[in-house]
């Protein structure tokens, strides 16, 4: 078929004709029309044989970008492409915060002005309400727990009566119970929130987004990612807030006051160590040198969809040695004392997978309970002091922050503080502690100003 053949008018307009060679060896016939004239025609068609001669040339689709993303991308990325929890990450991102707005858009025709007008969406009316909690307890079942909890029953009699009095609640455990009856006890005052999203969270939905669409472009699916050209919130703007940290006192004081408390060595490691809840939870005995005061942090307990995992460290935090203090030496002894009691009580039962903070059944502690435990004694803490003693409120990981600023506070060196935080570099020490560092650098140019202007001997 001639050139000029391969360009028709259609009604009013102009149409052109390619052919294309598929996967399965076969000719197929592609065409595009719509336009004014037989030279706009033309000129298209020429620059599509040029990208099928070069390689660069898009078959057009229907495919819409929920299409895409659902059905080629997420799959694509499942482990071991990507961690598990990285993946599931990506997924809920989509779902909530993209999919729901330009998911319909054909994946060929988004533009970077849909991608721009998704980020200012996210970032005025973004943040969705709470759902409310999947299970729904009668009022009734709240009203038992009460009276029972009234007339003295520990929380374990509690949850077996109220399994069998109420044949829906089979299964309910003494947690449930307890957590049950503490929301019921003391409601929590609604918390005013914004409407939109941070900046931090939009601009980790553009890093997904561009992901996807550049892997879209490698597989031929799209001409170019027009995430390049979109505007997302920029780095300073998403850069996390100065991390919160306790004082040495405020520390000391609530350590002190969970003296008795099973997590207490748990915390206690994470204060004097630095290190993340994953890695401390996922500590063995065997990662312990006590006569030397060494730890190797090589492994990190997760959970996922509520189920808990062991898995090694990734590459980006790679296992590493720290040295641990005599006080929490001393504490790890102790502890492995009263670790090798509960496991003749527990005897057959007993799972000895060598965690170094476990139950007293030797199973892993959940790092989501973990952590609400350790918000539920700074509550505590709060309400049995006196007013003004009150401690901020901090999150566990703010315990590593507590170290790394009373290290840099103390004038440890940022190289060692880095190492011990495995941080891949001390750039990445220095941003996430920018408000301790100023300090320090002003002590050094006292230092050096009185080295100049010391008096000299004439």
């Amino acid at each position: 078929m001639s050139g000029r053949n391969n360009v028709r008018k259609r009604g009013s307009t102009w149409t052109y004709y390619v052919y294309v060679t598929g996967k399965d060896g076969k000719r197929r016939q592609i065409s595009k029309g719509g336009y004014r004239t037989r030279r706009e025609a033309e000129a298209a068609r020429v620059e599509v044989l040029n990208a099928i001669r070069t390689g660069a040339f898009v078959r057009p689709e229907r495919i819409t970008l929920a299409q895409f993303l659902e059905d080629e991308w997420l799959p694509s990325q499942r482990p071991p492409t990507l961690e598990e929890s990285t993946h599931r990450s990506y997924a809920r991102y989509l779902r909530l915060h993209v999919i729901p707005y330009i998911g319909g858009i054909p994946l060929q025709a988004l533009t970077p002005m849909d991608l721009n007008e998704l980020y200012r969406g996210l970032l005025d009316t973004g943040r969705r309400a709470p759902s409310p909690p999947v299970r729904q307890h009668a009022p009734e079942v709240v009203d038992a727990i009460r009276a029972h909890r009234r007339d003295g029953m520990t929380w374990q009699n509690v949850a077996d009566t109220i399994a069998a009095e109420f044949p829906a609640e089979a299964g309910i455990t003494r947690h449930a119970v307890a957590a049950l009856h503490r929301r019921q006890s003391e409601p929590r005052a609604a918390r005013p929130q914004a409407r939109g999203l941070k900046p931090r969270t939009v601009r980790y939905v553009h890093t997904i987004v561009h992901a996807a669409l550049k892997d879209a472009m490698r597989w031929s699916r799209v001409a170019r990612n027009v995430a390049d050209a979109a505007d997302p919130p920029s780095p300073g703007s998403s850069r996390s807030s100065r991390p919160s940290a306790w004082t040495a006192d405020q520390l000391g004081a609530f350590l002190e006051f969970i003296a008795e408390d099973r997590y207490l060595p748990a915390w206690m490691f994470l204060a004097t160590t630095g290190c993340r809840r994953g890695e401390c939870l996922g500590l063995k005995w065997g990662d312990l040198d006590l006569d030397k005061g060494t730890a190797v942090i090589s492994r990190q307990v997760t959970a996922i969809d509520h189920e808990v995992r062991v898995k090694e460290l990734p590459k980006t935090k790679r296992g590493h040695m720290i040295l641990l203090d005599s006080g929490t030496v001393a504490m790890l002894r102790r502890w492995r004392a009263r670790q090798a009691e509960e496991k003749l009580l527990v005897g057959a039962g007993y799972r000895d997978e060598g965690f170094v903070f476990c139950h007293p059944d030797g199973s892993a502690y959940d790092p989501d309970r973990f952590s609400r435990e350790f918000l539920r004694k700074q509550a505590q803490y709060n309400r049995s002091s006196p007013d003004g003693d009150a401690l901020p409120r901090l999150v566990l990981h703010g315990l590593r922050h507590t170290w790394a600023t009373l290290a840099l506070h103390e004038g440890i060196d940022i190289h060692i503080v880095s190492e011990r935080l495995n941080h891949s570099s001390t750039h990445v020490t220095r941003e996430i502690y920018t408000h301790v560092t100023p300090p320090m650098q002003s002590d050094a140019a006292e230092r050096v100003a009185r080295s100049i202007f010391r008096p000299r001997a004439r």
